[in-house]
């Protein structure tokens, strides 16, 4: 049923100068293959994992004939849907094996049913949910004493999208603690052979170079305080110049992972791991409204990890009810001003700076942000905040439906 309605929702209009990029590069990677696509498409500012995506469901698309018909998109919209299904199913076998088999399901429901989520995909059609996946599974490989495990899938994360390295001091931190020096070195080495093994059929004289390139050539190109996110610095105005506010946001964001680790540290054997979990969501967070440069989309992955606590504790309901609201309304006002100017013929896009819309949720996010924070800083103090308890059926879904 969840994959019918995202189906259906193919065919509303998602960013056409996304939509036709993707489909530029699925036609692509479908003609000449991954070995030679960097090259071959002239331009290309996503990393190497997504060309062998590309590369299949191109193939596939260009089998079944679509390419020049409306139809293209809809095997474009597909790959992120198939991926928030997984995204789905982990988190339905995660809480399965902790609590019954009602709440595991319904944690996977408020996942696969929430709005923003399916609108990401199914409407806009961005694959967020490809490398949202791959961090998710990394962080229950390291939770679960698998540090080679997690290291080879966060590697697929960040060969997907370079937010993906929000997580990254949380995943070094936990595979330090659980099992020391020598198996983080270990995983340091499955991390590398795991990024040669992704790029190794592609064509390049230096590995270093090409990945750079990649990565810093893309990430340069939007020098500017926010790119249509309702953050902390959207709050002050869009598409500015970042200049020395681009170090000062790094800073910010290295700060705040500092602090969560430091309160990690300070309680692990002590705390619940829904504080580990609880700290990624706020990693995923700070990234979004620290440094400068994120797109409205970035704030993504906070839902699934959110999805995953729910059955839990009840901390996190208020978090996922808000959360998911200022994201859907991010991406949705978004999405429609980008149209509006696309079908207006416009060769720019909107600067949305001052709007009444950007000013609530800007402030709403400030507001929960700071809320998690303080909810580390009691963490800290020696409340244990984050511990399970006992919920049952009816309170889950009573108290979900009192925070929407």
């Amino acid at each position: 049923m969840a994959f019918v309605l995202r189906v259906l929702l193919f065919s509303f209009q998602g960013y056409q100068n996304d939509l036709d990029t993707f489909v530029s590069w699925f036609n692509t990677a479908a003609n000449y293959g991954p070995r030679v696509f960097y090259s071959a498409v002239g331009w290309c500012d996503y990393p190497p994992f997504n060309v062998y995506l590309f590369w299949g469901f191109g193939s596939l698309a260009q089998m079944l004939g679509l390419f020049g018909t409306p139809f293209v998109t809809y095997i474009v919209k597909f790959v992120p849907s198939f991926f928030d299904l997984l995204i789905a199913g982990l988190i339905y076998f995660f809480v399965q094996k902790r609590l019954s088999f009602k709440l595991s399901l319904l944690a996977m429901v408020f996942y696969v049913f929430n709005p923003a989520v399916i609108f990401n995909a199914a409407v806009w059609g961005q694959f967020d949910a490809v490398y949202t996946l791959f961090l998710l599974v990394s962080l229950i490989f390291a939770l679960k004493g698998k540090p080679e495990f997690s290291a080879v899938s966060f590697a697929v994360g960040i060969l997907t999208k370079p937010q993906a390295i929000a997580l990254l001091p949380l995943i070094v931190f936990i595979i330090f603690k659980k099992n020391g020096f020598k198996r983080l070195m270990f995983s340091i080495i499955a991390f590398t052979v795991t990024v040669f093994a992704v790029i190794l059929p592609m064509q390049w004289s230096n590995p270093v170079t090409f990945l750079a390139d990649i990565y810093f050539g893309a990430y340069s190109g939007y020098a500017f305080t926010s790119i249509n996110a309702f953050n902390t610095w959207g709050l002050f105005g869009m598409w500015l110049s970042d200049g020395y506010l681009f170090i000062l946001g790094w800073i910010m964001f290295a700060v705040f992972s500092v602090f969560t680790l430091y309160v990690l540290n300070k309680r692990w054997g002590k705390s619940d791991q829904l504080l580990i979990f609880f700290v990624a969501f706020m990693l995923f967070f700070a990234f979004f409204m620290l440094p400068t440069r994120i797109h409205e989309r970035y704030l993504f992955p906070t839902i699934s990890v959110l999805s995953l606590m729910l059955p839990f504790t009840k901390k996190v309901w208020l978090f996922y009810s808000v959360i998911s609201a200022t994201f859907l309304t991010n991406v949705a006002y978004v999405l429609y001003w980008l149209n509006l100017y696309t079908n207006a013929g416009y060769s720019y896009g909107p600067n949305l700076s001052g709007h009444i819309i950007v000013i609530v949720v800007g402030v709403t996010n400030v507001i929960m942000f700071l809320y998690g924070s303080l909810l580390l800083w009691s963490e800290l103090k020696g409340k244990t905040v984050f511990k399970p308890e006992q919920i049952t059926i009816h309170q889950y879904i009573a108290e979900k439906e009192s925070c929407t």
